[in-house]
């Protein structure tokens, strides 16, 4: 992005860059959802957006949730530090701790604004210094952020509810949330991936598997591993098979495996046979196992339908 574009004619560079600018002024327009705020480019407008009428206009602004031109400001890498900060000023987060963003997805852009909420109060996340709540937006039909506080954040007391992924981004000082958002968005996409993984995903528990989600998609279902399982899957009892398989390169035995999958041992034992044979490896060798787990893992990163991605 062109470093000038921050001072260039636009309703959002123009409302963080003007010192004038007052923020009580009920005529400001609270978005523009025509930028892209990833990508730097112009993006076709949320249908219904804050500008029109349509099934989506809750989810700009509902009460309590931030402006999302001010939230984007400060999660943009490509916004220009001055005008990050005065945007983090006028959230209220100008003297702020470290924080960390957490991604917020939904199955149905309906369930946003709730789903940001629930986990706000799941996160014990604080007011902000001005009194408000914590800084959370819709930036997408189906995606919305929380920038929370490091001290404090804590897992939810009750699970994140199903059709909802949550990923946590690293502790940072405010002003590199940019990168907080980046991780934040890569362990949502290993929120609730299987029957074994929680809906709520720290992106500092990943470790180096997070590095999965950056492999590009076609280069992922194009290896052959990779494609055995989507040819698995596409078996009658394919969800099944993979779940079993899943299952069982997390745990250490069988049984153990049968206990959580709430099925008889010698059902486990015939599935993983089935496995081996449509994988072409055994599940009892370390190695293969661990080349199965990350098979299946770039294969329910990438599956169509994924509705993390």
């Amino acid at each position: 992005m062109d470093a000038g574009w921050g001072s260039a004619p636009g309703p959002v560079s123009a409302r963080v860059a003007d010192p004038t600018w007052d923020v009580a002024d009920p005529t400001w327009d609270v978005a523009d959802p025509t930028w892209d705020w990833g990508t730097g480019v112009e993006a076709e407008p949320v249908p219904g957006g804050p500008a029109g009428h349509g099934p989506y206009d809750d989810l700009w602004r509902p009460g309590g949730l931030g402006d999302p031109a001010l939230v984007q400001a400060v999660l943009s890498s490509a916004m220009p530090e001055a005008q990050r900060s005065r945007a983090l000023y006028l959230l209220g987060l100008a003297l702020a701790g470290p924080m960390r963003a957490a991604a917020v997805v939904v199955t149905e852009p309906a369930a946003l604004s709730e789903a940001l909420r629930a986990c706000a109060a799941g996160l014990l996340a604080p007011p902000t210094r001005a009194g408000g709540p914590a800084p959370q937006a819709a930036l997408w039909p189906r995606v919305g952020v929380l920038l929370l506080p490091a001290a404090g954040t804590a897992r939810p007391p009750a699970p994140v509810p199903c059709g909802v992924a949550v990923g946590l981004g690293p502790a940072v000082a405010p002003e590199r949330l940019p990168e907080s958002w980046t991780e934040a968005r890569r362990a949502a996409r290993f929120a609730g991936l299987g029957p074994t993984w929680p809906r709520l995903a720290d992106a500092a528990e990943l470790g180096a598997e997070a590095l999965l989600a950056d492999i590009p998609r076609h280069t992922a279902l194009a290896h052959p591993d990779v494609a055995a399982l989507a040819r698995l899957e596409a078996e009658p009892d394919g969800a099944q098979m993979l779940a079993t398989l899943e299952t069982v390169c997390r745990t250490r035995s069988l049984r153990e495996a049968a206990k959580l999958l709430c099925l008889h041992h010698s059902s486990v034992a015939h599935r993983v046979t089935r496995a081996e044979r449509a994988l072409g490896m055994s599940l009892s060798d370390p190695a293969q196992r661990q080349r199965a787990w990350t098979a299946l893992l770039l294969w329910r990163l990438n599956a169509p339908g994924n509705w993390r991605d």
